[in-house]
């Protein structure tokens, strides 16, 4: 049997395969907007551009998304709710997440059982992050975006489709600031394989890209109010001396992020090993920009953790 008559049999399971999972998408986006609280500061007539008055600060530059909407409801869908909107894209969004991570499964293991359990056990980690976790049940318009944007990072990164990255990374930084540590999982994954100089050149055209974005966002909502950065180091440090706050803590991934440590060294392949020192950065990261217990901040880490640590408990059989 040749291997295009063996696809041509596989794409109606292929085809069921992403029908249910645009249902899981369209659910988990209608228990996340309907079961969290849309924060002031991010409302979702503020956001949208709707309320004159406009977003505060970082929320305002979180334009992707919100204005997206407003693009929609004004020219494309007159008369639409933008809740309706929002809702649509965010099942979108995470539909996209689950291709890319399927995507990236299927590039990384060989056993079929280990794509499907990796791919599809994204649902469930997504839940427990912006469903499950009770400690601040905020809606927000750009997280399944920053998922979803972060995730097809990886697969562009992977494959070294630099034009595409670079389109994506420059859209996603819009959307939300965590696109910088894309940089770092070139980085990472690189170090071994790629040439210093370009691997080099890569990371600083990634940095100046971001800044760039940065800066131009800052200049264009330097009169809202807020702070485009607070530091929270404080509030996770007492969080961590806190055991009921722990519950928080072990919730997210699953659990699954105890493991982690533990196994990272069985991880095949090495891109995958490599690509786990992603995590700690981001962790470092959020301790001064996010509040650990917000589960929601962990959202871009999702696919890689659940496919690192089943790699890791599963390794591939050495020749």
């Amino acid at each position: 049997m040749s291997a295009q008559t063996s696809q041509r049999r596989g794409l109606p399971g292929e085809l069921l395969a992403l029908s249910v999972a645009l249902v899981l998408s369209g659910l988990l986006s209608w228990a996340r907007i309907s079961w969290n609280e849309v924060y002031l500061p991010g409302a979702l007539e503020n956001v949208a551009g709707i309320d004159p008055r406009g977003a505060a600060e970082p929320f305002a530059h979180r334009v992707l998304v919100p204005r997206l909407v407003r693009f929609l409801c004004e020219h494309v869908l007159p008369g639409s709710q933008p809740l309706s909107v929002f809702h649509a894209l965010d099942t979108l969004f995470a539909f996209a997440a689950f291709v890319a991570t399927r995507r990236l499964a299927r590039g990384l293991f060989e056993r079929r059982w280990m794509v499907e359990a990796s791919t599809w056990g994204i649902f469930p980690l997504l839940a427990l992050h912006y469903v499950a976790s009770r400690e601040y049940p905020f809606w927000y318009a750009w997280d399944m975006a920053a998922v979803a944007v972060f995730a097809w990072g990886l697969v562009l990164l992977r494959e070294r489709r630099w034009a595409a990255y670079y389109a994506l990374f420059a859209v996603g930084t819009f959307n939300r600031e965590t696109t910088c540590f894309l940089a770092f999982a070139l980085l990472f994954t690189g170090w071994r394989s790629e040439p210093k100089l370009r691997l080099f050149s890569h990371c600083a055209a990634q940095l100046a890209l971001w800044l760039a974005i940065k800066w131009w966002l800052r200049s264009l909502f330097r009169r809202q109010p807020g702070d485009v950065y607070q530091s929270v180091w404080i509030e996770n440090w007492e969080s961590l001396q806190d055991p009921l706050m722990w519950r928080w803590y072990l919730l997210a991934f699953g659990g699954l992020w105890l493991v982690l440590p533990f196994v990272r060294r069985r991880i095949e392949p090495a891109w995958l090993r490599d690509l786990v020192w992603v995590v700690p950065v981001f962790a470092l990261g959020m301790f001064f920009a996010g509040v650990w217990s917000e589960l929601r901040i962990w959202g871009e880490l999702v696919p890689i953790v659940l496919l690192a640590v089943l790699a890791g408990l599963f390794p591939r059989p050495r020749d």
